[in-house]
């Protein structure tokens, strides 16, 4: 049986296979079995008359030879038997955790197999998940809301140039502007929102395909309210409600209720205070609509950006409400 030993030895002599030692022992052999026209029987007995002429003792009787290996073999035997019984209890040990362990790897195996098929089945929506996230992240810092038409190559494209991004996104809301108003109007059918705010959301649409962009912002802001049942309580405490409704799904898509991008820009920005005057300079640089800035006419909100913005915010408030009591739907 050969061992590892025996293939290091032989890899080494592979490895020394142009070694000139090596090369000058074969030539040597080479040559000798040349002097006796390669013949092997030839060549033993010639090597055997060289052992005669040497004078030496050679060992040609095997029963001697056995015997005198006889007590090696022995020694070895009983060593070998003596390491049985000291490892015969340890191995008897490892069966049996074995066997106490299997049914544990089992459903090792098992809930392996599970893990590794379920990872395959969300890997694709774990990428898409990326994609939308890091499109939102993209977007957001030219001053877009994303819209989940928008395509991934673009911010890949424009990586690392914001002005170009800007400039694409904005080409691409006006280029695919029918598909967008499309699919913005048949979702309202399955919005929880009344009749009032589908109309007033496709005035909207109008307006903004118009071009009356001035509108937008005074028009949805309102109806967003009114479907949160604002009231008089305000907009912190509104908001407050809204955010609390969304945590119950619904049976909704996890992805439709959290936007990463457009949760905390109607969070954070949508229905802050204006307050000072540097307040409002700052709002007035983000082409996100504020609520409070476009009510009371602080902020001008009249290009086709805020317009796109806010149809996309509004959208996205009334996809994420859970549904209205008595709606005339």
């Amino acid at each position: 049986m050969e061992t590892n030993r025996d293939d290091q030895t032989k890899a080494a002599v592979r490895a020394l296979g142009d070694d000139r030692v090596i090369a000058a022992i074969r030539a040597t052999r080479d040559a000798y079995a040349a002097l006796h026209g390669h013949d092997v029987a030839a060549i033993f007995k010639d090597i055997r008359a060289a052992q005669e002429a040497s004078g030496r003792d050679y060992v040609r009787d095997f029963e001697r030879l056995a015997q005198t290996a006889a007590p090696v073999a022995t020694q070895v035997t009983a060593a070998v038997r003596q390491m049985e019984r000291s490892l015969g209890p340890v191995l008897e040990t490892l069966n049996e955790w074995a066997a106490a362990a299997a049914p544990f790897l089992e459903e090792f195996t098992r809930s392996a197999k599970a893990a590794a098929e379920t990872a395959e089945r969300i890997q694709p929506f774990l990428e898409e998940l990326h994609e939308r996230h890091r499109i939102g992240n993209a977007l957001n810092e030219v001053g877009w809301l994303p819209h989940h038409s928008v395509p991934y190559r673009i911010v890949v494209e424009c990586e690392g140039d914001p002005a170009r991004l800007d400039r694409r996104v904005d080409d691409y809301y006006r280029t695919r502007w029918n598909e967008i108003r499309d699919h913005m109007e048949s979702g309202l059918e399955y919005h929880h929102i009344d009749n009032e705010a589908r109309a007033a959301f496709r005035e909207a649409l109008s307006a903004h395909e118009a071009g009356l962009y001035r509108g937008i912002c005074r028009t949805l802001f309102p109806e967003i309210e009114r479907m949160i049942g604002a009231g008089n309580v305000g907009s912190r405490k509104m908001l407050d409600k809204l955010l609390e409704e969304s945590k119950d799904p619904a049976g909704r898509a996890f992805r439709e209720i959290y936007n990463p991008v457009l949760f905390d820009r109607l969070v954070r920005h949508a229905y802050e205070r204006v307050v000072t005057e540097d307040e409002r300079a700052r709002f007035e640089q983000d082409p996100v609509p504020n609520r409070h800035a476009a009510v009371h006419g602080l902020v001008t909100y009249s290009t086709h950006k805020h317009s796109m913005n806010m149809l996309i915010l509004a959208e996205y408030v009334f996809r994420i409400l859970r549904p209205v009591e008595d709606s005339d739907a």
